[in-house]
């Protein structure tokens, strides 16, 4: 692997020739492709424009970040900044191949341009998708093999949710509401239990000294706790919303636009405020602290698939769907 590290070196040092020039650019894409702008999108895809789309498409986010943060914690392999010769102009934490910012942004921009007729919008979202690539070999956080298995991975979910939606959508209509929101809560173990697993796997296979110490908390499994509580969230909030909240995304632009603001602020308080108040619980790595963050996220989804629709139609701001 090291002439590959090499070579890979060789082109992000040539990239930053542009430095700092594009800097402020470059960064602007990679935060499109982190977890606080998804935080922004998806709620607005699925209170504003429609539902289906929205859910699907958060879905798909999660998915595909659990199947890139398994690599990713398997592989357990460096970032170009950790083995030098490159400026770290953005920092990490986890390992490096795959990216996840390159298959997530691929899963999901490649799912919404199947939904627009746009040719410009197409267009657009697909510019977007490669900077957001390509804008973690510039800020020396990715080597060009980690974008290209990021990519693949992200091709890979989109083919298959495009292939096995509708049969799994049609099985689980078959199914008790119970049933619906016990078979999520067993694929939010299934995450956890993954990362544990694929830790555990590695434990005889240390990092190498040169770059150990900045991957000193790589081999935490924060992101598959995260994943599940988040993945649990969604199919019980969905789960629930179709039976009691039942809402309509369409409306004047000032209804929707309103529920945006309103949803997005109980989001943002569930998401920052819990954070804050359970960090003075416990320390993150602790099991207490693995629990808290469960629940955080698996409220924060479950306030924006159930709950914010809930309360959309108590105030009038959404219709009920027939």
């Amino acid at each position: 692997m090291e002439p590959i590290y090499q070579l890979g070196i060789r082109f992000i040092q040539a990239l930053q020739t542009f430095s700092p020039a594009l800097d402020g650019v470059m960064n602007g894409f990679t935060f499109l492709g982190r977890i606080e702008f998804y935080l922004l999108l998806v709620p607005f895809l699925y209170w504003a424009v429609d539902r289906r789309i929205g859910i699907r498409a958060l879905l798909l986010l999660i998915y595909t970040d659990f199947i890139s943060s398994s690599f990713k914690l398997l592989f357990h392999q460096p970032r170009p900044y950790w083995l030098g010769g490159v400026k770290a102009l953005s920092a990490e934490t986890s390992y490096g191949i795959p990216s996840s910012h390159a298959s997530d942004s691929l899963a999901v921009g490649g799912y919404l341009i199947t939904q627009v007729k746009q040719n410009w919008v197409r267009w657009l979202i697909g510019i977007v998708v490669f900077f957001i690539a390509f804008s973690r070999l510039y800020l020396g956080v990715h080597f060009p093999q980690d974008t290209l298995f990021g990519w693949l991975i992200g091709f890979t979910m989109l083919w298959a949710f495009a292939r096995w939606a509708k049969p799994v959508r049609d099985w689980l209509a078959g199914m008790t509401l119970f049933a619906q929101i016990g078979l999520g809560f067993l694929c939010s173990l299934l995450m956890v239990v993954t990362g544990f697993i694929i830790r555990a796997l590695i434990a005889n296979t240390p990092d190498p000294v040169e770059w150990s110490s900045y991957a000193a908390e790589a081999r935490n499994i924060y992101q598959f706790i995260t994943l599940g509580g988040a993945v649990f969230g969604t199919y019980a909030g969905y789960v629930l919303m179709r039976r009691y909240a039942r809402f309509s995304a369409q409306g004047p632009w000032v209804k929707r636009i309103t529920r945006y603001l309103l949803g997005i602020i109980g989001l943002l308080v569930l998401y920052f405020g819990l954070d804050l108040a359970f960090a003075a619980l416990a320390p993150d790595a602790s099991t207490l602290g693995y629990i808290l963050r469960y629940i955080r996220y698996g409220l924060a989804t479950f306030w924006a698939t159930f709950l914010a629709p809930w309360v959309f139609i108590k105030t009038k701001l959404a219709e009920t769907e027939a």
